[in-house]
């Protein structure tokens, strides 16, 4: 039967189906529900022809191994329905391991029900909804009918494979050999080039002490069940552009995101930099608030990089001050604060000259409230602490970014999965989802399903 054959087949199955009010979606459907057993039964032959032909040999160290049991019957969930075969089983005396080589080959993990293809629609659809909402989603879309226990379990495991390989690479920035891997796997202009990074985190929220919100309030104890997520991404200055609109974009970039600490965080974001060329890199810029743990990582992991305070976050510094001496969104507030903001901008040593300027005021101002006083030493405080990080005008003429949106962006996109309204994580089911999430952004996801490496 040839093609030709197939589509009149097809058609006369669809046909009579069909009813004078069908359109073209039921059309599409039709098609599609007559000609699944026959992509069944395909796939069903397929898969037993790569089981049969693939040798007995341990997938890690390539020996033969020896068999333990002959044929053995396997039934998994792939997106035509069910499927059969038959494969072997054996035990490698090298590395230790019992396996099903075929298994290996074809994709499948042990003892899990998906196929690749459904691995692959669970991962993506619980990435971007809850699997209660995705379940009727993934039937009206693939055909696929799972439940949302089904359709969760099996995101969880792609999203345990997925923190795996991101464990994997983190472990490589322990060895030299292991950052020249991560090192060659950049991929670089040959002309110089700045490295953008920057920080932020943000929280999620899980379920610490269950039940016991009244017991924790009476006492007067928060219930903890908020905590951070330290977050990261990584840039080429040249990656960044506009579209024809004018909107700014960065063309690509990469992803770091962990609940599992500022330790991890640390790892997992100088393996991401070496992968995006850390080490070729002309100038490294690192961009953020002015959080303590930030600049720790940033002293730690990058001593050599240029520091920079999100120029927006010191504007609003400048600004509270202003509404503490001059009242809240008054003119005179305005007036105050212009030249500050304006210094910041304009001048080389711009941060310098605002620190006089607020220093002045402790014996020019008469009158000012305990209040106004310590607003003022604190910020005080706050620019000498950050005096080398508020280079603006530098960083304006090298075209590099003196604003931290890539980041509040980034953060922005994950929130939008993780803190829907009414969802609780435990911290290993959040870790694996952003451990998914991640490599989805990076662009990694082939390294999970290579059957779509596109």
């Amino acid at each position: 039967m040839d093609e030709e054959d197939v589509a009149e087949w097809l058609y006369g199955e669809a046909s009579a189906l069909l009813d004078e009010a069908s359109d073209m979606g039921v059309m599409e459907k039709l098609v599609d529900r007559v000609s699944v057993e026959c992509r069944r039964r395909a796939l069903e032959r397929l898969v037993q022809n790569a089981a049969e032909h693939q040798p007995l040999d341990c997938p890690d160290c390539k020996r033969p191994m020896n068999v333990h049991a002959y044929r053995r019957t396997r039934k998994v969930n792939s997106s035509f329905g069910t499927v059969r075969f038959v494969r072997s089983y054996g035990l490698c005396t090298n590395c230790g391991e019992r396996v099903f080589p075929a298994d290996v080959k074809l994709g499948l993990q042990v003892r899990a029900p998906a196929s690749p293809r459904v691995q692959e629609v669970c991962a993506l659809t619980t990435l971007r909804a809850p699997a209660g909402q995705a379940q009727e989603d993934v039937r009206r879309l693939t055909g696929i009918d799972m439940d949302a226990s089904s359709l969760h379990r099996e995101a969880r495991r792609q999203g345990e494979r997925a923190l795996a390989l991101r464990d994997a690479d983190t472990a490589l920035t322990k060895t030299l050999p292991g950052v020249a891997q991560l090192m060659g796997r950049a991929s670089v202009p040959s002309s110089p080039f700045t490295l953008v990074i920057e920080i932020d985190a943000w929280n999620i929220r899980e379920r610490d002490n269950w039940g016991k919100t009244k017991k924790f309030r009476d006492a007067a104890q928060e219930t903890g069940r908020w905590h951070w997520v330290y977050t990261g991404t990584v840039f080429r200055l040249d990656q960044r552009g506009t579209t024809a609109a004018g909107r700014p974009i960065i063309a690509e970039r990469g992803f770091v995101a962990t609940r599992a600490g500022l330790d991890c965080f640390r790892s997992q974001l100088y393996a991401e930099t070496l992968q995006r060329g850390l080490l070729q890199a002309e100038h490294v810029l690192i961009l953020a608030d002015g959080a303590i743990w930030i600049w720790a990582i940033a002293d730690d992991r990058f001593k050599k990089a240029t520091q920079r305070v999100d120029l927006y976050h010191v504007q609003e510094h400048l600004w509270d001050l202003a509404h503490e001496l001059h009242g809240q969104g008054t003119d005179k507030a305005k007036e105050w604060v212009t030249p500050f903001l304006n210094w910041l901008k304009r001048r080389t040593n711009g941060a310098l000259d605002v620190i006089q300027g607020l220093e002045g005021l402790r014996t020019t101002l008469e009158n000012l409230t305990t209040a106004q006083r310590a607003a003022l030493d604190r910020e005080i405080g706050y620019f000498q602490g950050h005096k080398n990080r508020m280079d603006y005008k530098t960083g304006k003429a090298l075209g590099q970014p003196v604003g931290s949106g890539a980041i509040e962006s980034t953060c922005s996109q994950y929130q939008r999965r993780f803190k829907l309204t009414g969802q609780f994580w435990s911290l290993d089911g959040d870790e694996a989802f952003l451990a998914l999430a991640t490599l989805h952004r990076n662009r990694r996801w082939h390294q999970l399903f290579p059957h779509d490496s596109t």
